[in-house]
């Protein structure tokens, strides 16, 4: 008969907790405790999105889960430990975990990350799969370890197509659809008490924070370059794009193409980037 978990989830929302809980309950597990981190920062104020992020979570818990808040990791697991959590899986959570945090539960603690590891490692894998013009979104199921996102992986795949305009709700749809194989899989190997496959040191790379010189377009880069910050931008900020030069005036660049569809376009060394939807600065 096939041990029966008690999971802890820590995430930042309440279609993440929902999604998780959902997948372990499926799996024939029992979430029993969820944990959100309540700021940005350690020992610091909330901030608005977290604070609605806590209030939508806590009107949404399920009735027998607790919730979780503390203002720092050395909270975690002093507040954790009373669960007694045989698994604690990760999906998006602010700070870094402690060590004594990931090996508290009995089969360890794994991560949910949202790239082809060890490709994107870090909090942006999304925004920088779009600017580095991927056609897939992977998600990467792996054990944590002390370095970030740089665990053995338990199971990993394409959860489908980067659409040409990539929305945020769609990534979401993607994953929401694509996790469920995957989490279920990785819980099997969790189970059957295997390590996971080594990452390959070689082929990683960082996904930090969007740098600011995404908020400008430069015309020294390709054209396809170009085009897939747009598309970043426009991920990362729905009702907004980069900043241009676009028939003499400054502008917010929104939509561009490789083809020619639109009345304008912005002239790099490999060709021209058709400007289909735009507005002034």
């Amino acid at each position: 008969m096939k041990k029966r978990l008690r999971v802890a989830i820590a995430s930042y929302g309440p279609a993440q907790f929902a999604l998780i809980g959902r997948i372990i309950k499926d799996s024939g597990h029992t979430p029993v405790v969820h944990i959100m981190s309540r700021s940005m920062k350690q020992n610091s104020a909330p901030e608005p999105d977290i604070l609605d992020g806590v209030t939508s979570t806590l009107s949404s818990l399920p009735s027998d889960i607790g919730l979780l808040l503390p203002c720092d990791a050395s909270e975690l697991r002093p507040m954790l430990v009373g669960y007694e959590p045989d698994l604690l899986v990760v999906f998006g959570f602010n700070w870094p975990i402690p060590t004594e945090v990931i090996e508290l539960p009995t089969h360890g603690t794994i991560n949910v990350h949202p790239s082809f590891l060890p490709k994107y490692r870090g909090p942006s894998p999304i925004p920088w799969a779009i600017r580095n013009g991927e056609e897939e979104l992977g998600v990467t199921i792996h054990r944590m370890t002390g370095k970030i996102d740089a665990g053995p992986i338990l199971a990993r795949g394409s959860v489908g197509g980067l659409s040409e305009v990539t929305t945020q709700a769609e990534t979401w749809h993607l994953i929401e659809a694509g996790l469920p194989t995957l989490l279920d899989r990785a819980i099997g190997e969790v189970l059957a008490r295997t390590e996971g496959t080594p990452q390959n040191e070689g082929e990683a790379s960082h996904a930090g924070f969007p740098p600011p010189e995404w908020g400008e377009l430069s015309l020294r880069q390709g054209r396809k370059e170009a085009h897939d910050q747009v598309r970043a931008y426009r991920f990362m900020y729905s009702d907004s794009g980069p900043s241009a030069e676009l028939d003499g005036e400054p502008v917010r660049i929104l939509g561009t193409s490789l083809d020619k569809r639109g009345h304008s376009c912005l002239n790099y060394p490999d060709g021209p980037l058709w400007v289909t939807e735009y507005e002034p600065l």
